[in-house]
C-alpha cells in the first residue's frame, strides 16, 4: 500500500471515526492495480471498503497513447479506459462513483429552500 503503518493507523482511525467508506474500481488484468493491492485496502479497511473489478475486455481498446504504450494494460476505468456508451460497465462505474461522491458531498450541505406553490 506504500503507507507506513503510523498512517495506515490515521487512515483506519478516521475511517472509523467518521463512518466513510472507500468505492473503488479496477479491472481484473490490470497489472498496476492488482488484486494483491485491493486485498491489501480491504484488510486495512473491512467493510468500509467497497472494491469493484470489471473484466479487463470492457476497457476502451484504443486509449490514450500514453496509456497505450507505457501503461500497456487496462488501468483508468472512468478515465482513459472508458467505454462512454450507455450501459457499458465502465459508464455505469462513472455514473455509481458520481452518485457516490454526491451523496457524500451534500451530508451536513444546506439544502436549497424549496419554491413557492411547490410544497
Amino acid at each position: 500500500m506504500e503507507l507506513d503503518e503510523a498512517d495506515q493507523a490515521a487512515v483506519r482511525e478516521r475511517v472509523d471515526r467518521d463512518g466513510l467508506t472507500v468505492l473503488a474500481y479496477r479491472f481484473d488484468d490490470d497489472r498496476w492495480c492488482t488484486g494483491q493491492r485491493f486485498a491489501a485496502y480491504r484488510r486495512l479497511l473491512g467493510d468500509a471498503f467497497d472494491g469493484r473489478v470489471l473484466p479487463g475486455a470492457a476497457a476502451n481498446p484504443a486509449p490514450p497513447p500514453f496509456f497505450e504504450h507505457v501503461v500497456q494494460t487496462p488501468h483508468s476505468v472512468v478515465t482513459a479506459h472508458l467505454v462512454d456508451e450507455a450501459g457499458h460497465p465502465t459508464v455505469v462505474a462513472r455514473d455509481e462513483i458520481l452518485a457516490f461522491l454526491s451523496d457524500r458531498l451534500r451530508v451536513g450541505m444546506p439544502q436549497p429552500p424549496a419554491e413557492a406553490g411547490s410544497r
